[in-house]
């Protein structure tokens, strides 16, 4: 096997990694901000857009991990490449670093590869986000009351939210989300911390519901906690 082959091999390799990540990065960087652009357009996108980021984060994670593993391996098999014009390696049993190192090195390199144009692929999806929903959409339980049910139930509890006198007037010259105020009861403790986390929760089940998500049914707990956290709210009007 030539010495100079392989040193071209394991060396443009690094170079061409580095390369992909920092592409792979730059437009990340310009989704991202896309992303956040849907939620400035619409706030019930929030919890799914978050969702995205999440798994874009975790990915992109994972991916620099890869590379960086497989560009040590490619300087590491550059370093302990023998100085003779002529490497051979031997495949009578045995012990090769040499050949170790170059498989390992080899095989980094193309799980990288592969691993980069998966999330190239996954991130250019025009259904990115109807993917999201549907994701998130498999982690709700199925329960016995209809959507439209737990939708009514939730409207009022969004209303009694809105009929709150911290929340009259408008900030910015815009009416305040729910998201928005949902977290200031939680800071400003008007509300008990982990009721408010649940009111999050119906939050983000109203929100995959309203984009499209396949549920059906949902969990009476959810209901009867929507149905709740309405008469809580209308209580802390009257001491407001």
């Amino acid at each position: 096997m030539d010495r100079n082959a392989l040193d071209w091999l394991f060396s443009t390799a690094p170079q061409a990694l580095a390369a992909l990540v920092g592409l792979i990065f730059a437009g990340v960087a310009f989704i991202v901000g896309a992303i956040d652009k849907q939620v400035e357009q619409d706030d019930s996108r929030e919890d799914i857009c978050k969702a995205m980021k999440q798994q874009i984060h975790v990915i992109m994670k994972r991916l620099f991990r890869l590379a960086g593993f497989s560009i040590v391996f490619d300087l590491m098999f550059l370093l302990l490449n023998p100085i003779e014009d002529g490497l051979r390696f031997s495949f009578d049993g045995t012990f090769s670093p040499y050949l170790l190192i170059a498989g390992l090195a080899l095989f980094l390199n193309v799980v990288t590869l592969i691993y980069s144009l998966w999330f190239i692929i996954m991130v250019a999806n025009p259904d990115y986000f109807m993917v999201t929903v549907k994701r998130l959409s498999k982690q709700e339980h199925e329960g016995d009351i209809e959507v439209k049910e737990f939708l009514m139930v939730y409207i009022e509890m969004e209303k009694a939210l809105r009929a709150l006198p911290i929340f009259s007037v408008k900030q910015g010259g815009r009416q305040s989300t729910v998201t928005e105020m949902l977290r200031v009861l939680k800071y400003r403790r008007f509300m008990d911390a982990r009721d408010v986390d649940d009111m999050f929760a119906l939050t983000r089940l109203r929100n995959l519901i309203m984009h499209g998500a396949e549920i059906q049914h949902v969990e009476r707990q959810m209901y009867d906690k929507a149905k709740k956290y309405t008469y809580d709210l209308m209580a802390l009007k009257d001491k407001l």
